[in-house]
């Protein structure tokens, strides 16, 4: 009985390990999938970049549907700096664990100070399949996603 219990033990741990270990890596968006009202599913065309290490990450990319445009910030308007900088990029990084086939972030640095504090996270269900990593948006500090967001990655490295 020992062994058999010992024996599950193990084979827990290393599949424990090995979902880890699928997502660790870079990854580019393909695809999200909006709920709700306004639901919509997207093909990206900007450059985005996930990174997952054993315990970080950091994600970044462009929030836009066509590139951001190259403008000289010494003469652009308030508004010019507002659509490139706050409303068409995303940038955080932090610490990540996965478990039970949910990922949850905590965000140690991002573009938006309310995003750093100790107590934000951001969970999602994690699927991955070949090249291809699932995240569905479950929950935040604020309670579960009343409208969940589906998005999908490709494997760059």
């Amino acid at each position: 009985m020992r062994k058999s219990i010992m024996a599950l033990f193990f084979a827990l741990a290393l599949f424990g390990s090995a979902i880890g270990q699928k997502i660790e890596g870079v990854w580019a968006m393909t695809e999200v999938t909006t709920t709700g009202a306004g639901g919509s599913t997207e093909q990206i065309s900007q450059p985005s970049m996930y990174i997952f290490t054993k315990k970080h990450y950091s994600i970044i990319f462009v929030a836009a549907d066509a590139p951001r445009p190259d403008v000289d910030v010494a003469t652009a308007t308030a508004e010019d700096l507002r659509k490139i900088f706050v409303d068409g990029f995303v940038a955080n990084a932090g610490t990540y664990e996965l478990k039970g086939g949910k990922l949850t972030t905590r965000p140690m640095v991002a573009k938006s100070p309310g995003f750093m504090k100790s107590d934000v996270f951001v969970t999602s269900s994690v699927k991955v399949e070949g090249n291809t990593l699932t995240l569905v948006s479950e929950s935040t500090k604020a309670g579960p996603a009343q409208n969940p967001t589906t998005t999908k990655l490709r494997r760059v490295e």
